[in-house]
């Protein structure tokens, strides 16, 4: 069997493989792009509304022009904090998306470590949105004297894009190790079951050729002198 029948052979295989990946990239596109517009509902600015002693509207960007905003009359570490590590994954964010959408393009389709550098991007958002949020509840929290907490729908919305981008990150692992692409096809077995045939009929036909050449060449080398049993002497 050449090698040109193999390469037939094996194209349908690693065609499959890589429309598996990248279909499995473009879910992880569309589940990055869905959490980060949840991340970006944060830029309202009211994420919580505080009821007692501190009333108003607390978020990282709030408009108090717009909005009643908390007076809480202290620098609080943990909001800083919490608006960093938002900041930060937004950047990271804004990195993602269009690096993940130009490795469709066939110029970067050579790029074997392309899935594993989009799952660490994933998950370190995914990790810093959910640190940040989680932040901005302590702080809600442990408010001297504590006031009522309501949180509003850019809150949940902001946990539900840290969840989905961490679910993002992982499928993007998944892929790079090719958790769906170990076990074989229909496709695989057939193609696996022909290679197969053809090694044992070519190392059929190598193991006849010897013995037939080995063969004819005993039969070469019988002398055609011998007499025959008929031609044997008369008695006297």
């Amino acid at each position: 069997m050449d090698s040109h029948s193999t390469l037939d052979l094996l194209d349908p295989v690693s065609s499959w493989e890589e429309d598996r990946k990248f279909v499995l990239r473009g879910w992880c596109l569309v589940f990055s792009i869905l959490a980060t517009l949840m991340v970006l509902s944060v830029l309202d600015g009211r994420m919580a509304y505080l009821q007692g002693s501190y009333t108003g509207y607390l978020g990282f960007w709030t408009d108090c022009r717009k909005h009643k905003c908390v007076s809480l009359g202290q620098v609080t570490v943990l909001i800083h904090m919490s608006m960093g590590f938002m900041m930060l994954a937004l950047v990271l964010c804004l990195v993602l998306l269009p690096t993940m959408s130009l490795s469709f393009r066939p110029v970067f389709r050579r790029l074997n470590k392309a899935d594993l550098v989009f799952s660490s991007l994933s998950l370190s958002i995914g990790f810093l949105i959910v640190l940040s949020l989680t932040l901005f509840v302590v702080n809600c929290e442990t408010l001297q004297p504590r006031p009522r907490v309501s949180y509003l729908m850019t809150t949940y919305l902001g946990w539900s894009g840290g969840a989905l981008m961490l679910w993002a990150g992982a499928l993007s692992y998944l892929n790079h190790v090719g958790m769906w692409g170990r076990g074989k096809t229909s496709m695989e077995w057939r193609l696996s079951y022909r290679r197969w045939v053809s090694q044992q009929s070519t190392q059929r036909s190598t193991l006849e050729q010897p013995r037939s050449d080995q063969d004819s060449k005993c039969t070469e080398d019988v002398p055609s002198s011998l007499p025959s049993p008929r031609s044997s002497p008369k008695p006297l």
